[in-house]
Order: structure tokens, then C-alpha cells, then sequence
């Protein structure tokens, strides 16, 4: 079930450049870094997936917001 993102920031309201190419960034370091892990069958739970992305790309998470990167993560996972 999707969820509306209400924000009182115009620029990612309005789905800003910049929003959009975080959300690029982080969707490639999830495919060229966590995904490759996981088909190696190292076994990571999305704590730890959450905190590899924080302490790696800690802009992108400023930037996306907490919950927006679990979202993006739980959907990397299920693909």
C-alpha cells in the first residue's frame, strides 16, 4: 500500500532535481553495494542495510530523510 509523502518543503514537494538524483544515488549504492552482498548470501536484515547506508552515503540520508531511505531499502530487498 502506498503512502502520500506530505512535506512543507516545496523543492521536494514539487519533486526537485535534486530529490530525484539522491534517490538515483541511493538506488545505485543499494544495486553496486548491498545487492551483490546478499547474492553472495551474506546474510543482512535491514538494520543492518540501514546502517551501512548511514554511515556510507549520511548526505543522502539527510537529504531523502530516514523513513524515505527504509522505504527505498524494503523495496531493493524485495526485487
Amino acid at each position: 500500500m502506498a503512502m502520500a509523502q506530505v512535506t512543507d518543503n516545496p523543492a521536494i514537494a514539487d519533486g526537485s532535481s535534486i530529490h530525484q538524483e539522491a534517490k538515483q544515488q541511493l538506488h545505485s549504492y543499494l544495486r553496486n553495494n548491498i545487492l551483490p552482498l546478499m547474492q553472495t548470501g551474506k546474510p543482512l536484515v535491514l538494520n543492518e542495510i540501514l546502517h551501512r547506508v548511514n554511515i556510507r552515503k549520511p548526505k543522502l540520508v539527510q537529504q531523502l530523510g530516514k523513513q524515505q531511505v527504509q522505504h527505498m531499502v524494503q523495496r531493493a530487498l524485495q526485487s
